[in-house]
């Protein structure tokens, strides 16, 4: 099985639909380079490690930072999104930095982490609203920057090392699938 092909299967598996373009599967595949690092500014990269934590924090298994999945947004919505789709996340951290100057006075980096989880929820919940509203509307609603940003975190965690082998079972050989494979108390999810 190509690697590509099972980095897909693994994100389906993990994160439901993943709407990403094909060449993101295949720069998972490339090793990382920090170098590439130049698409956000350094408020923003902060803004996303941030919120990727905030998304898949650490636990009794490692964190999206730990993950390495900030840098990796980065990389992908540089090299494999569309303009149009980056500039949804460009104008999605902007609008998420001036709603929470306005709702609190301060940065979301300098709220606690359960503000900063509630801040998010409250968010996602009234663009979602939105989303309803414009469906009921017959429009087609647009994808949300929460929506795209949920999907690449969850994307780059399930593709990455340590969340393959330390947040999931992982076992990298060609097998079959079993529909009701037997499991042992506490085992931890499949990644493939």
């Amino acid at each position: 099985m190509e690697r590509r092909e099972l980095l897909k299967m693994m994100a389906a598996s993990f994160g439901g639909s993943v709407a990403l373009p094909e060449s993101a599967f295949a720069k998972m595949g490339e090793p990382f380079d920090p170098k590439e690092l130049t698409f956000f500014r350094p408020g923003q990269r902060a803004q996303v490690a941030m919120i990727a934590e905030a998304i898949i924090p650490k636990t009794d298994t490692p964190g999206a930072i730990d993950a390495g999945v900030p840098g990796w947004i980065e990389v992908i919505v540089k090299d494999c999104f569309e303009v149009a789709d980056q500039e949804v996340i460009l104008d999605g951290l902007s609008d998420l930095m001036r709603r929470c100057q306005k709702e609190h006075g301060k940065d979301i980096g300098q709220l606690s982490g359960d503000e900063q989880v509630a801040f998010l929820n409250k968010m996602n919940q009234e663009t979602q609203e939105e989303k309803r509203k414009a469906q009921k509307e017959g429009k087609n609603p647009r994808r949300t920057f929460l929506d795209q940003f949920k999907e690449l975190t969850k994307f780059c965690y399930a593709s990455s090392e340590v969340g393959a082998s330390e947040a999931f079972e992982f076992v990298f050989v060609p097998g079959q699938w079993i529909a009701s494979m037997p499991l042992k108390p506490d085992q931890k999810v499949w990644a493939m």
